[in-house]
């Protein structure tokens, strides 16, 4: 057998690392064992845009005996992994990621390892967290002391990530990352060399630290957004698993079942809306998870470590093809599924609570419970003992659910309740005379992480122990021993983020002396209703403390600066002050505006104390309910902008009732009121239409935007925009009245802008739009169901709705139409055919653009205001929301 130059191959995939590069090359050149006499390093650039060929070269130049350095084109981490191991020459090779870094006696307790097992071929070490938060992966149970396993046998040590694996070199080279997968592409690797060797060996004291890193966003999330992640790595990785297990082994062994069970209930939870899918695709995709779950057996999710009791069910009802609920008893304080022991009562996960709000002397809290396991007759909750009354209402709720075979994942029915904090005692939910324990969504003030978790109201403190919701006098001295236990867990976790934002939650409160007032639209553009308010409120409330939120990196950052203090929302003073604000006010309600921390927002909630205010991106024209009701955002105020919109908050399936929704106008439109004389009005007509969730292409990693899409150009979408802009009937009569074409591009639409044929009577825009000012200085609006009418005819302006494919468009979207009848209450006409659409336009154009009595008297009945002072309505309705004293 050929000696070895080296002990250990390190292979490095190297792309847009260039601030955490050199940490990752330090952790191996620092290896105790000797970096020069026994390691070497592959870099394998693959075509990285940044800084990373100047580190790799300074440290090839540095180490030249021990480190390979390949340049290539893009082609993605599997390609890069492969050249690897062609260079690879070690004993050992192990992949490492390019912003991860190894425990410094990794390699050395790996190697004493092998010296005392030379038969094993394959070394596995634990994981752990760091950068944003340190924490163990939820695997790390197999790493408890030093094991040999067998995969047929210790069917729990399922292995999914390739990076923190030695792996013997010759072994290696016989395998290669199938390229064509781009999610979970090592766990197909790792796992086609295990079905092979079977034998392999847990070890204790090496650690592959994985970076999360502090701006990154959820890579699930990111992942929802490419269709690949749907239907290739199902078919491509978990059901190529399951093949190749029959081919070797003769069936789905118990290895794969556990490890493709624990893959895809990450899939049952974070599944949203399958929206990059068409419907054939979906039914496909729906298809092979059900086609996966059925082949799992009885005591594999029985027994499954890592999935939740609620995932557990959903998982058998595949299997056996049979209605949950029927399957489902109760015995004492036993939970049955089809006569099986299944887990105790108090385990099931299926009891929320959302949404609290402290009105006069009472608590009103918002939940729901799982109706596919829960009878709501059967359920009960008591204060003191005593029975309180429970509104239980239909409830729609776009969090993470899916359908799957006509049955969804969590069918929840809401819950309101509220009791008097005059008194004291304990708040307790049962089912059949058995305790149930909440779970708390994340915009509650409560969290289960925490020793102690505890909120005030008033005169009162509620807090969450031993499983049970306690009502009891505010107390100082309860509070401090409280927070000191909190205090140790966090310092303890080593959750430093969490420990300082909670330490200034609790004293940034105590020591301000102003009203803090955190105001927002998107992280990355300003120019909505939230800098129309900031401004209003720097202008005209000196005695607050305001702050604009906005990435520091965006063009608007400066122009916001010159007004007033604006503030980097991953900048960490962001995240420390918004534990002590009194107001977050925004244009969007994502989950990042409530939770800065992310995932570590759970152990500070409990000491926000702020109001949230949504001010709206548009005039809510359709029912956005399942979105945006009451047990899926945290509102405290919800701003509207007509009597219509007002009661369809109130009418549909929001359930915030009067006190949270208000009728005040959007701040925006004051800007409008104070440009239209600013900006002189041109003989120009502006296109703007919405976007069509069945054209989605992926999403650009580097910039945020979609890449090209090849079909757009087959798209109706398309050929209408670009028959409009090319129109010879319409450009006659442009050339003729001096009008030109304005068109306003989706931003999802910027990157096919190659495709559209251009004229000397078309203007597009493709830089950022300044929408006010279009709105002033443009005649005539033609759009089809884009909200941007609403601003456009607050001006009085005439507006043109192309609707072609209006049955279509709903059926697609992630809404249903709500209140607003284009053709009842539009606010121009409604037209469907193309050629009637250019009669239209020429007919709206030849009688110089103006607004028809019809319609401005429609836009006059829809807007409850004609004037530039929502935003001291706005502000007068934010102040009546103190109608109590200072809760901490």
């Amino acid at each position: 057998m050929e000696e070895k130059k080296f002990l250990f191959s390190v292979i490095i995939p190297v792309y847009n690392v260039e601030d955490y590069l050199a940490e990752t090359i330090e952790s191996v050149i620092n290896q105790t064992i000797g970096f020069e006499e026994n390691i070497e390093i592959i870099l394998i650039n693959d075509g990285s845009p940044d800084n990373s060929d100047k580190i790799c070269l300074k440290y090839k130049d540095k180490y030249p005996n021990n480190i390979q350095y390949v340049y290539q084109k893009n082609a993605g981490v599997s390609a890069a992994r492969n050249k690897g191991i062609e260079l690879a020459s070690g004993l050992f090779t192990t992949f490492l990621d390019s912003d991860d870094k190894w425990s410094k006696d990794s390699f050395k307790e790996v190697y004493k390892a092998y010296n005392k097992h030379k038969d094993i071929s394959l070394f596995s070490c634990k994981m752990v967290f760091f950068d944003k938060f340190r924490k163990d992966h939820m695997l790390n149970f197999k790493y408890s002391k030093d094991k040999i396993v067998n995969i047929l046998e210790d069917f729990e040590y399922i292995q999914l990530s390739s990076s923190s694996l030695f792996i013997k070199t010759d072994i290696v080279k016989k395998y290669k990352y199938d390229t064509n997968v781009k999610y979970s592409e090592d766990n197909k690797f790792i796992n086609e060399i295990i079905f092979d060797i079977q034998y392999m060996m847990m070890l204790k004291k090496p650690i592959y630290y994985y970076r999360k890193r502090m701006d990154e966003s959820s890579a699930i999330q990111g992942q929802q957004g490419n269709r690949t992640w749907y239907l290739v790595t199902t078919k491509e990785v978990y059901q190529y698993l399951y093949d190749l297990s029959i081919k070797k082994f003769g069936k789905v062994i118990t290895y794969i079942q556990y490890l493709v069970a624990y893959e895809l209930s990450w899939r049952i939870k974070y599944v949203p809306n399958l929206s990059p899918l068409n419907d054939k695709e979906k039914k496909e995709y729906i298809k092979i998870l059900n086609n996966l779950i059925s082949k799992m057996e009885y005591e594999v999710i029985k027994k499954h470590k890592f999935i939740t009791t609620s995932k557990k069910l959903f998982m058998l009802h595949i299997i056996e093809n049979a209605n949950i609920s029927s399957k489902i008893s109760y015995n004492d304080s036993k939970c049955f599924y089809d006569n099986k022991y299944l887990c105790e009562v108090s385990e099931l996960e299926h009891i929320f609570l959302d949404q609290v709000y402290h009105r006069d002397d009472y608590l009103e809290i918002y939940g729901r419970i799982d109706l596919r396991y829960l009878n709501e007759k059967d359920f009960k909750i008591e204060f003191n003992n005593r029975k309180i009354d429970v509104d239980f209402y239909d409830l729609s709720m776009k969090i993470g659910e899916e359908t799957y075979n006509g049955d969804t994942l969590n069918e929840y029915k809401g819950i309101h309740f509220k009791f008097n904090i005059k008194n004291i005692g304990k708040i307790k939910f049962y089912y059949k005379n058995n305790e149930l324990f909440p779970n708390f969504y994340f915009f509650y003030p409560m969290s289960s992480d925490l020793p102690r978790s505890y909120h005030h109201y008033g005169k009162r403190t509620i807090v969450f122990k031993n499983n049970e919701l306690i009502l009891k006098r505010k107390r100082f001295y309860r509070s401090f021993i409280y927070e000191l236990r909190n205090l140790f867990y966090l310092l303890s976790e080593k959750r430093k983020e969490s420990l300082a934002a909670r330490l200034y939650a609790k004293f940034g409160r105590i020591f301000k002396r102003k009203k803090l007032w955190l105001i927002s639209d998107r992280v990355n553009k300003a120019d909505d209703n939230g800098e129309h308010f900031f401004k209003y409120m720097v202008n005209n409330h000196p005695d607050a403390e305001v702050y604009y939120v906005l990435l520091k990196n965006c063009p608007d950052y400066k122009k916001l600066s010159k007004i007033g203090n604006v503030i980097d929302p991953n900048s960490r003073k962001y995240k420390l002050l918004i534990g002590a604000a009194d107001y977050v006010v925004s244009s969007q309600a994502e989950n990042y505006v409530f939770n800065p921390l992310g995932g570590g927002s759970t152990y500070v909630r409990d000491q926000y104390y702020f109001k949230y205010i949504f001010l709206q991106h548009g005039v809510t024209k359709d029912d956005l309910s399942p979105w945006l009701n009451v047990n899926a955002k945290k509102m405290d105020m919800f701003v509207t902008s007509s009597n219509y919109e007002y009661q369809s908050l109130l009418d549909c399936n929001y359930y915030y009732g009067d006190s949270v929704v208000k009728l005040t106008g959007l701040p925006r439109f004051d800007g409008l009121m104070d440009k239209k004389d600013k900006y002189n009005l041109e003989k120009k007509i502006m296109i703007s239409f919405t976007w069509r969730n069945s054209l989605a292409s992926k999403i650009n990693k580097e910039t945020g935007g979609r890449v090209y899409n090849e079909n757009f150009k087959d798209s109706d979408y398309f050929k209408n925009a670009n028959n409009l802009l090319n129109d010879k009937r319409l450009i006659k009569v442009l050339k003729k009245h001096g009008y030109k074409l304005r068109f306003i591009p989706h931003p999802n639409v910027l990157v096919q802008l190659q495709d559209f044929e251009l004229n000397d009577y078309v203007e597009i825009e493709n830089e950022s739009v300044d929408y006010q000012k279009e709105f002033c200085s443009n005649m005539l609006l033609i759009t089809d169901y884009s909200s941007v009418f609403f601003d456009f005819a607050y001006l009085r302006k005439p507006v043109i709705y192309f609707q072609p494919d209006c049955e279509d468009f709903f059926a697609n979207q992630l809404y249903n139409q709500g209140y607003f009848d284009y053709k009842k209450m539009g606010f121009g006409p409604v037209v469907e055919d193309y050629e009637k659409l250019i009669d239209t336009i020429i007919e709206c154009i030849e009688n110089d653009c103006k607004t028809s009595d019809k319609y401005k008297k429609k836009i006059d009945d829809f807007f409850d205001f004609d004037d530039d002072k929502n935003c001291e309505r706005v502000y007068q309705e934010i102040i009546k929301l103190d109608t109590h004293k200072k809760e901490s």
